[in-house]
């Protein structure tokens, strides 16, 4: 038998138990790799308080534990509205524990509630875990209805939403200060008469009215508090809710009239809509415009909506602007007014 064969003989004898081996090692080496990783346990991921009072700071520090074999990684922490992360822990080693430092503020809260905290890190199996933080907070200062929404148009009649506070426990209630968050917002107190009293309540009731101005209103959005100090011991401060939008009497689509470049060979004629959100009936007496060559006619489609049509002739020359005026019958807004431009090319 040659040296060459006896060459390949031992190869094929010994190939097997070689390719075994580096198998095993290329194995061993990927558990290695694969078990080399962050694992997220959260022992508790819901923690409820129990009864707090309005304006108590609930703290509490939810404990993460890595498991893993490679350290863990907190990218971020959002908290829900309402609660607010002091801090917390970004690098967990393997085997030890963190923490999300949260803190709720219950100020503008009542009854029970729940806030979450959305917990981001790097473990691939668990990347995303939610904490939540529960309490139920009980007024020692008792507020009827307890908020105040206004709903009504621009220009309407002034409004009032009234409030009764009392306590069940402390018969010494006094008001030290209302707090209006609004200039055309008002807010007066006296003490509730005796046939408008809460059969719990104790000692000296109020009585808290709250009167909105339209006519000094801006439109837009109402999202804010009145804040009622008083002398209570425990709860020295109040927040009445105030809602609602405020919308003009009178809306117009579009806004307004912008022909941008146009060409008028000739007569060139577009629509509007007007709608009323007056809580009283409104009638367009009459419509001109400023720009020469624009004529305006109103068709009162239902009550409460109006078409505005306007007519451009080819009299006009370059660039135009003015305001279409519209007359109403409403003694709080006789004119409506809409703005009008363009450029006749």
């Amino acid at each position: 038998m040659s040296r060459r064969t006896i060459h390949a003989i031992a190869l094929r004898a010994v190939a097997p138990a070689l390719l075994l081996t580096l198998g095993a090692a290329t194995a061993l080496a990927t558990a290695a790799v694969e078990e080399a990783r962050p694992r997220l346990v959260v022992p508790e991921a819901v923690w409820d308080a129990g009864k707090v009072i309005p304006g108590d700071k609930v703290v509490h520090d939810f404990v993460l534990r890595n498991e893993g074999t490679a350290p863990l990684t907190v990218t971020d922490v959002r908290p829900a509205c309402g609660c607010t992360v002091a801090e917390f822990d970004e690098t967990i080693a393997p085997g030890a524990t963190g923490k999300i430092h949260a803190v709720l503020d219950t100020a503008s809260f009542s009854g029970a509630i729940a806030k979450g905290i959305t917990v981001l890190t790097d473990d691939p199996a668990q990347p995303r875990v939610e904490l939540t933080v529960k309490a139920t907070v009980e007024p020692l200062i008792v507020v009827e209805p307890g908020y105040a929404r206004f709903i009504q148009p621009q220009l309407s009649d002034p409004a009032t939403v009234e409030q009764r506070v009392f306590t069940t426990a402390f018969d010494d209630l006094r008001i030290l200060e209302i707090e209006s968050p609004y200039p055309f917002l008002t807010v007066d107190h006296h003490e509730l008469e005796e046939d408008l009293r809460h059969e719990d309540g104790v000692g000296t009731q109020h009585h808290v009215v709250l009167t909105l101005d339209y006519t000094k209103a801006p439109v837009g959005p109402l999202a804010e508090h009145v804040i009622v100090r008083t002398n209570h011991p425990r709860q020295p401060e109040v927040r009445i809710p105030v809602s609602g939008f405020i919308r003009p009497m009178l809306v117009v689509t579009p806004h307004e009239a912008n022909f941008g470049e146009i060409q008028i060979e000739k007569p060139v004629q577009a629509t509007m809509v007007l709608k009323s959100y007056a809580t009283d009936p409104v009638k367009v007496l009459g419509a001109d415009s400023t720009v020469k060559g624009v004529a305006v006619e109103v068709e009162e489609v239902e009550e409460g909506e109006w078409s505005v049509r306007l007519t451009l002739e080819p009299t006009i020359e370059g660039p135009f602007s003015g305001t279409i005026r519209l007359r109403t019958d409403h003694p709080r807004q006789p004119v409506f007014e809409i703005p009008l431009k363009g450029t006749a090319v």
